[in-house]
C-alpha cells in the first residue's frame, strides 16, 4: 500500500475506481486456478473410482421427484414456478386444475420410466 491507496487501482475523473492490468491478471489467475482445481479434482476422483461419468438412476430419481412435486400440486390447483420453487416465488393457489403443469409432470414421469429401466438394467449387468 502506498499512501493509503491500493496498488493497481486507478481513479477516473468521475471518481470511479478501475482495475489495472495487474489486478485483472491476478483475478484471472485465481479463477483459472479454482476451475482447474475443481475439474482436476473431480477428474482424479472419477478415474480413481473407475465409475462412469453419469448414472441413469440419478436422472430417474430427479425426474420422479419433479413429477411427484408438480403433478399433485397441479391437480390440487397450485401453480409451482419452474425456477427456484418456494424460494424466490411461492406456489400460488388458483382454485382449479393447472393442466399445463400436470402434463409437464406426466411427461417427466414418462421420461423417468426410461431412465429407471436403463439404470436398473445397468445394475443387473
Amino acid at each position: 500500500m502506498t499512501h493509503g491507496r491500493l496498488e493497481g487501482l486507478e481513479t477516473t475523473s468521475s471518481g470511479r475506481t478501475l482495475f489495472t492490468e495487474t489486478m485483472r491478471t491476478t483475478a484471472i489467475a485465481i479463477v483459472a486456478g479454482f476451475f482447474s482445481l475443481v475439474f482436476g479434482g473431480s477428474y482424479f476422483l472419477r478415474k480413481r473410482s473407475d465409475r462412469p461419468l453419469w448414472n441413469p438412476l440419478h436422472v430417474a430419481f430427479t425426474l420422479t421427484a419433479v413429477a411427484l412435486l408438480y403433478g399433485p400440486a397441479g391437480f390440487m390447483g397450485y401453480v409451482v414456478p419452474r425456477h427456484n420453487p418456494f424460494i424466490d416465488h411461492p406456489a400460488v393457489w388458483v382454485g382449479h386444475v393447472v393442466w399445463p403443469q400436470v402434463i409437464w409432470a406426466s411427461l417427466a414421469l414418462l421420461a423417468s420410466v426410461f431412465f429407471w429401466w436403463q439404470g436398473l438394467r445397468r445394475l443387473s449387468q
